[in-house]
């Protein structure tokens, strides 16, 4: 790496990675409503309908998946989450989002590698996850640590027919 690079890269490298609880509902919050401003093209979701979840929605969130936030200097700059998958016997990766001023600074693999990491110990045996069609960044994070695409194809939701492909990783 040059030095310009590492100069680039060094801030990120304090940023820290935790788990939420519901009583983190403002971050989640907060995070998310800035990930669906930002990139409103990169979620099923809408930041109109975000604004409008109680608190209790947002707790509730917090105990029907597992959320990671990435932080630094006590503010959130990235974040994933993952759920069970039932249908596939795996673990469903969502939600993920980094903030612009931190994008390809590694804090992104970051958050994929505590995702797989909570997988593995949680017992799921892989883990799959959606990408829309062009979003060549994130297929190219998900590759790095060994998705794979599967062939499936789809589209995001009813209300938001744009095509997306699923990619998985087998664990061990």
């Amino acid at each position: 790496m040059d030095h310009m690079a590492a100069m680039t890269t060094a801030p990120w490298a304090a940023a820290r990675v935790q788990q939420l609880t519901p009583d983190d509902w403002q971050i989640l919050r907060d995070i998310r409503l800035r990930a669906l401003a930002e990139a409103p093209s990169a979620f099923g979701a809408t930041l109109t309908q975000a604004r409008t979840r109680t608190e209790q929605q947002w707790r509730s969130r917090l105990t029907e998946r597992a959320v990671f936030v990435a932080t630094l200097d006590d503010t959130a700059i990235g974040t994933i989450a993952a759920t069970a998958d039932p249908d596939h016997d795996a673990a469903h990766l969502i939600s993920t989002w980094v903030a612009p001023e931190a994008r390809a600074s590694g804090v992104a693999d970051r958050l994929v590698r505590t995702a797989i990491a909570w997988a593995t110990s949680t017992g799921y045996t892989s883990i799959r996850l959606e990408v829309s069609d062009g979003n060549i960044r994130a297929e190219r994070l998900y590759r790095r640590h060994g998705f794979t695409r599967t062939g499936r194809h789809g589209i995001i939701s009813p209300d938001d027919p744009r095509p997306e492909f699923e990619m998985t990783l087998t664990l061990r």
